[in-house]
């Protein structure tokens, strides 16, 4: 790798025959008519999601981005993913902290002058749920598991074929925040009660693009794959959930905060891109600079 050449690339070439466009178009069409069509219908008759028949139906639509994997992997077993999981403990605590930094550091913020309200609340929220497990619980399965194993462990790595980090962040945000849009139609969300046409709502959606790159970061740089995205995924869930009410305000603040993050990650990212790049091309002890391998040193 050549000082001139972009740090931000593509992990690999597509394959020849990949059908790259093909099989993302195929893959949004099974999500899009698993999400979608049931909760049309929940919207058109104006269920509400936590009650009756209409809980199970929306249950199984949220899970619309890992079912479409699961049918895209079943339709070509090549499709698998590989392993990409490195076995150490810094990741899944790294992805909690990013995870749950933003909203944690804002509710400190705005009840500043009475931090006790924090704990109590999250305790309280806790407690109406069955305890600390039904918080795990729940902040796992209503979206990380829903959804990560077909955004995080199927798209990205595919986009990452043919698109550097911030334009895969970006597309795939963006394909992340348009896939919620129905949420806000339907009785019994918090989407639903904060309205799309607001502050918070266009917030809601503009927030998912840094916390893509964040995890994308935590899929590569940390080597904790898709569950390092579940993690982060659960920890953002369940500090939303867990700290008090922060209103437009909170939304805000959370959103410059999550960008920020993901400014300093990049940073972070690039700077040891660039050390590992230069340690690479360092000549070994005999003269010789280091061997054609060096042209990897900074995508994992």
């Amino acid at each position: 790798m050549s000082s001139s050449q972009p740090l931000d690339r593509p992990i690999d070439p597509p394959a020849p025959g990949l059908r790259f466009g093909r099989r993302l178009v195929r893959f949004a069409v099974v999500c899009l008519l698993i999400t979608w069509v049931p909760m049309a219908a929940l919207a058109v008759t104006g269920a509400n999601v936590d009650e009756g028949l209409a809980m199970p139906v929306f249950t199984l639509a949220a899970c619309g981005p890992t079912l479409a994997a699961v049918v895209m992997w079943l339709r070509d077993r090549r499709e698998l993913p590989r392993a990409r999981v490195r076995l150490r403990a810094s990741w899944p605590v790294l992805s909690v902290l990013l995870g749950a930094a933003p909203m944690l550091l804002v509710s400190l913020l705005l009840n500043r002058d009475h931090l006790e309200a924090v704990p109590q609340h999250a305790a309280e929220v806790a407690a109406s749920v069955g305890g600390w497990l039904g918080v795990l619980a729940y902040t796992l399965l209503a979206g990380p598991l829903a959804e990560e194993f077909g955004w995080r462990g199927y798209v990205q790595p595919r986009l990452r074929t043919v698109y550097g980090r911030l334009r895969t962040a970006l597309l795939l945000g963006a394909a992340w925040a348009l896939w919620h849009l129905p949420l806000f139609f339907l009785n019994g969300t918090g989407q639903h009660e904060t309205g799309l046409l607001t502050v918070e709502g266009a917030l809601f959606f503009v927030t998912l693009l840094p916390l893509s790159y964040i995890m994308l970061f935590a899929f590569e740089h940390l080597e904790g794959g898709v569950w390092s995205a579940v993690l982060v995924h659960a920890a953002w869930n369940a500090a939303d959930a867990l700290v008090p009410e922060v209103g437009g305000t909170g939304q805000l603040l959370r959103f410059l905060v999550t960008f920020a993050l993901a400014v300093a990650v990049a940073v972070y990212w690039r700077a040891k891109d660039r050390s590992a790049g230069a340690l690479a091309h360092a000549p070994s002890g005999g003269g010789a600079a280091v061997g054609v391998g060096g042209h990897r040193v900074g995508r994992s």
